[in-house]
């Protein structure tokens, strides 16, 4: 018998804005001790200037990055127009505001507030995963 887990996250990319490194560092290393290749940005410009961040199938942002910008969003926006497919995982402070809601649920992306926790963002990051697999495949 094998201390291996039934599902491995092995090779599955996850890209991770977040301006605080203090934040950003910790989640990082948090993401990757569960198996995940992770690439992560301080900035949305950092983002969306590096080809392979188009590669992933989960961006975590948060919304409210690169103010002056147009933050996390702007971001996404300029990310599906490059053909990016992937599920994002949008972290917000305080009550989401109907349009982010509407965004999040046009693209079957999810909210959650920035202080999330790790098992509910790691939740969120597999469900986000399946529903795009699942999405590409019946594109492809």
């Amino acid at each position: 018998m094998t201390d291996q887990p039934p599902y491995t996250h092995d090779g599955i990319g996850i890209s991770l804005v977040d301006g605080d490194p203090v934040i950003r560092r910790a989640r990082q290393i948090m993401l990757v001790s569960e198996r995940y290749d992770v690439r992560s940005y301080a900035t949305c410009a950092a983002l969306l200037a590096d080809p392979r961040s188009r590669d992933v199938s989960c961006i975590v942002v948060d919304v409210a990055g690169d103010s002056e910008e147009g933050g996390g969003m702007a971001a996404l926006h300029a990310m599906r127009a490059s053909g990016w497919r992937g599920k994002a995982i949008l972290l917000d402070s305080g009550l989401p505001l109907p349009a982010l809601i509407h965004a999040a649920e046009r693209h079957g992306d999810r909210i959650l507030d920035r202080t999330t926790g790790d098992a509910p963002l790691l939740t969120a990051i597999a469900a986000s995963i399946d529903r795009g697999w699942s999405t590409w495949n019946a594109e492809g």
